[in-house]
């Protein structure tokens, strides 16, 4: 039954990608083009030092190289495998068959491999291959290679379906995107204290660990079961046998424990996921208060809030902002360092964290307010009934995707501030210029929102076409890089203009041309430090200010006309505010 299944999704498999458009085929050869040039570039480093290598030094790339493949699995495959398990469109149909729950699970697990540990398996096969091959490893070397990265490859997939198996059995049914958003955390945090266990375990950093030849990880530690097997097998010892059938034996007591809560954490999740849960809280009647009628920016701003906060699923687009911040700092103050340390060198630390947070906020802002737009998704026949104008939706739009980011960061700012002993008008200053510039990124993503919007009810996250998406980021860090010219001016000392100055008749073309104008804007600054700063505020006010209208102006023109959505789960684009050119929505 199981190989009748395989063979099933086998033909699904063919039939979507026979389905796929044109543009999706040329995002993924986009994405194995980049994933080959970095796997040629990683290959040839290791080939290049292959034969200096010692030991030591290889038992910890061993043990890294096993533990990135098991972290790498959990963090990525964690939500995928919940769509195989609870949200897959043909469960439905094959829970109404005379087949086993184990035998679909078992299908669910094969067809799970068939993805991100695969990927992760070949990524790091080639290049401990290149080193086999220039280290002139023995021929067992490569059986026990392909042994260990597949078993360690089962183990990060093991460690994922036991998560989502247990963690159903503690959310309630109606929390189901809450859920979602728990395994994407969970997975997150699971793969930082992975990759945070070398440091816990030997005080030491990794790199540290690495090049003084000593082991990363403690000899207990699975992982290290197969480093040892990689290094006997390569010497062409026969020690490697025990090790490599440790680690083995280990993922399947994994795969044994996973399916042990077969019955109880997949049939019986996915029917509590798919009914709901019985039980509903009994609500006091509330007096209903006289709402007055709002204005249709402000209205629109509400209403996407609304959206925003039922759906904790939303929330997840600022996740990275835990691996970008919270645990960096972490990891920064568990090596050692004090936070008196990093206190009064505010001259260095303050432009420093305006451009950490500035690059922060090309990153989400564009992305939030891309979003905005296709959030209206299928419900968007309800504001083309309304009289709003592309205008007021636009602008409606871009108030709350810039607000929110906005308050976040900030938030984050004041506390780093208050740590590092900022002076008060750092923070009055930089908040102010920030707000500016970041108004700027925000209307960028609206209009590129009425461009490539996309609507996955499954994936929150998934708003934008993957061209979009790339052009997005890329005129996001552009405006950025245009206004950091201003902005620079005003951060940077003038005391620093010699310095500038010699480096623009070091270099030469564009950014000679660049260092020397900045040098020469520097050495007035110098001289008229309040003038400069003022023109300075002044210029990088009227550029942020002047495009944000530029690119509202045409997306209001563009949701005028009529702003096609990408709609995931049907077959053609569905077209948003749609009404003939040239007329008003009034």
């Amino acid at each position: 039954m199981i190989k009748v299944l395989l063979k099933n999704q086998r033909r699904i498999f063919v039939n979507t990608l026979k389905s796929q458009n044109l543009k999706n085929y040329f995002a993924y050869l986009f994405v194995f083009a980049v994933l080959a040039v970095l796997l040629f570039f990683v290959s040839q480093a290791i080939w290049n030092i292959a034969g200096s290598v010692t030991e030591p030094i290889l038992d910890g790339i061993f043990s890294f190289s096993l533990l990135m493949i098991i972290g790498m699995i959990i963090l990525i495959g964690m939500p995928e495998v919940f769509k195989h398990l609870y949200s897959a469109t043909d469960l439905e149909f094959l829970f109404t068959m005379p087949i086993k729950t184990r035998q679909i699970f078992i299908m669910k697990y094969m067809q799970s491999f068939i993805g991100a540990p695969l990927t992760v398996f070949l990524f790091l096969l080639v290049p401990l291959t290149a080193y086999g091959v220039a280290s002139g490893a023995n021929i067992i070397y490569y059986f026990v290679l392909v042994c260990m990265l597949f078993t360690a490859a089962t183990i990060g997939l093991s460690i994922a379906y036991l998560l989502n198996l247990v963690v159903i059995q503690l959310i309630p049914a109606r929390r189901a995107n809450e859920l979602m958003t728990a395994m994407t955390f969970l997975s997150g945090l699971f793969v930082y204290l992975i990759f945070m266990l070398p440091q816990i375990s030997n005080n030491r950093s990794l790199s540290e660990s690495l090049m003084a030849g000593l082991p990363v990880l403690p000899d207990w530690v699975p992982v290290s079961w197969g480093s040892d097997a990689l290094i006997q097998a390569a010497n062409g010892s026969m020690s490697f046998f025990l090790p490599m059938i440790l680690l083995i034996l280990f993922a399947g007591v994994l795969i044994l424990l996973t399916t042990t809560l077969v019955e109880k954490g997949f049939r019986t999740g996915w029917v509590r996921l798919s009914e709901g849960s019985g039980k509903k809280k009994k609500r006091k009647p509330k007096k209903e208060r006289a709402q007055g009628v709002s204005h249709p920016v402000i209205a629109i701003g509400k209403k996407e809030w609304f959206s925003i906060k039922r759906d904790m699923r939303e929330w997840m687009t600022f996740l990275p902002l835990a691996f970008f911040i919270v645990f960096p700092v972490i990891g920064f103050f568990s090596g050692g360092i004090r936070l008196s340390d990093l206190r009064g060198f505010n001259d260095i630390s303050w432009p420093i964290a305006q451009g950490f947070f500035l690059f922060i906020y090309a990153l989400f802002n564009g992305q939030l307010a891309a979003a905005a737009i296709a959030r209206e998704g299928l419900s968007a026949w309800i504001l083309r009934t309304l009289p709003l104008s592309g205008r007021d939706i636009a602008l409606g739009k871009l108030w709350i995707s810039w607000l929110l980011p906005f308050i976040i960061l900030t938030i984050l700012e004041c506390i780093v501030g208050v740590f590092l002993g900022w002076a008060w008008w750092q923070f009055i200053f930089g908040i102010v210029v920030k707000a500016g510039i970041t108004i700027g990124i925000s209307s960028i993503g609206i209009w590129i929102g009425t461009i490539g919007a996309r609507f996955n009810p499954g994936n929150p996250q998934q708003r934008l076409t993957f061209g979009t998406s790339m052009f997005l980021l890329l005129l996001a860090y552009v405006y950025l890089a245009v206004l950091s010219i201003p902005y620079a001016l005003m951060l940077v000392p003038g005391e620093a203009a010699p310095f500038v100055v010699d480096l623009g008749a070091e270099s030469s073309g564009f950014f000679g041309f660049v260092f020397s104008l900045f040098g020469v804007l520097l050495t007035w600054k110098a001289s008229n430090p309040v003038i400069v700063i003022s023109l300075g505020l002044l210029l990088m006010f009227v550029l942020s200010i002047g495009l944000a209208w530029l690119f509202l102006y045409e997306s209001a023109k563009r949701i005028n006309r009529g702003v096609t959505i990408d709609i995931v789960s049907e077959t053609s684009g569905k077209t948003l505010f749609k009404q003939k050119s040239g007329k008003s929505l009034y």
